[in-house]
């Protein structure tokens, strides 16, 4: 009855939201990332998520007015997707049907983040800056002026977002009231990511920085002679990163000495994903790679059609990927074997995302699609 009462006032107030009521939702630059998932979450951990496995059916499809801005955000009952048009389209999760789409006036150069019951979107423009709306009324809670062009992560009631003075900010995500700033020697070119007690972000000059989560205190940094093509992957002891040659390199989360190294040759996904042991990456070589995490090992690749530039996702067992050859691929996580695949109407160049129970991804010809199983 509760999951009931929530979808419904979800659906009410989006449909308010259709009617127009006056708010505009406005998005900042950045790279475009994977499903972060709810509050409480660590960004930047890659973990499995709880999704369906193959084979897979279509549960909707829906036309859009622009080609997508990142992967479409899943929150309790609803689909949120901003697009190029540029606009937010919102539908229902279960049966596709739209509950409205709010046009609005600044470009976009990347997507938003949900966490629980906010909405985080930057702003360029003359009033530039990163703004907290409430996800159910699109009420606007706070606003921090400044040019934000990465994507920030967010953990229970603390924000870290990156901004183009090269300094990494701390907020808290229910006020917006700054809770530390550190200036760092050189812009970021990905987004921040979390784990355990540390914020770890790259620099344009190569540089990979830890800092406390606490106190924004530097702990420590390591020089990879390249900027980070990838957001920082962190589980337990271990960090892996992606750079602008072709290389991923892992760490020791705690120091930030390396492990291994393993080139695969050619620009990455930005967007790397970890389970079961296997670090899976995209490669514009047309190939998805499975790393085995501990050694730097390639254990299986997989060839496409098409460029890859879609980051990919995981479950306990199952890779999904997609490619500009215009298939969604299901692969199993410990082989690389193909165990399903959709032909969909065009390349996919965002990323594929996961909710409880559904994959979406959605096609440079303006089509959202969203799979599970019935």
């Amino acid at each position: 009855m509760v999951g009931i009462i929530s979808h419904i006032r979800d659906v009410t107030l989006l449909r308010r939201f259709a009617m127009g009521l006056g708010l505009l939702l406005l998005a900042g630059c950045g790279e475009k990332v994977f499903y972060l998932g709810e509050a409480g979450t660590d960004a930047g951990r890659g973990l499995s998520a709880v999704g369906p496995e193959p084979p897979l059916q279509l549960l909707w499809q829906r036309k859009m007015d622009g080609p997508p801005i990142g992967g479409v955000l899943f929150a309790g009952s609803l689909a949120l997707q901003l697009t190029t048009s540029p606009s937010l389209h919102a539908f229902d999760r279960y049966s596709g049907s739209s509950l409205g789409k709010q046009g609005y006036d600044e470009a976009l150069c990347g997507p938003g983040v949900l966490s629980g019951k906010m909405l985080f979107l930057g702003e360029l423009g003359d009033e530039a800056g990163l703004r907290a709306l409430d996800r159910r009324t699109l009420a606007e809670r706070w606003r921090q002026r400044g040019v934000f062009c990465r994507t920030p992560v967010v953990r229970g009631d603390t924000l870290v977002a990156a901004g183009e003075d090269s300094a990494l900010w701390a907020l808290d995500a229910t006020k917006g009231s700054q809770l530390w700033r550190t200036v760092l020697d050189g812009r970021m070119r990905v987004g921040p990511a979390l784990s355990g007690d540390l914020v770890y972000v790259g620099t344009a000059k190569g540089t990979l920085v830890a800092l406390e989560m606490a106190s924004g205190q530097q702990r420590w940094s390591v020089e990879l002679g390249e900027a980070l093509r990838s957001r920082p992957l962190a589980l337990g002891s271990k960090l892996w990163v992606a750079t602008a040659s072709g290389r991923i390199v892992a760490l020791r989360a705690d120091t930030g000495a390396v492990i291994w190294e393993r080139g695969l040759g050619s620009l990455l996904t930005q967007g790397l994903a970890l389970g079961a042991g296997v670090l899976v990456a995209g490669c514009v070589d047309r190939y998805f790679y499975g790393l085995d995490a501990e050694t730097g090992e390639v254990r299986w690749s997989f060839a496409t059609e098409g460029v890859v530039r879609s980051s990919p996702v995981v479950t306990a067992q199952t890779v999904y990927c997609a490619s500009s050859d215009g298939h969604l691929y299901a692969l199993e996580l410990a082989s690389g074997r193909m165990l399903w695949k959709y032909r969909l109407d065009g390349p996919v160049l965002t990323p594929v995302t996961l909710g409880e129970g559904v994959i979406g991804v959605a096609t440079e010809e303006r089509t959202l699609y969203v799979f599970g199983r019935r």
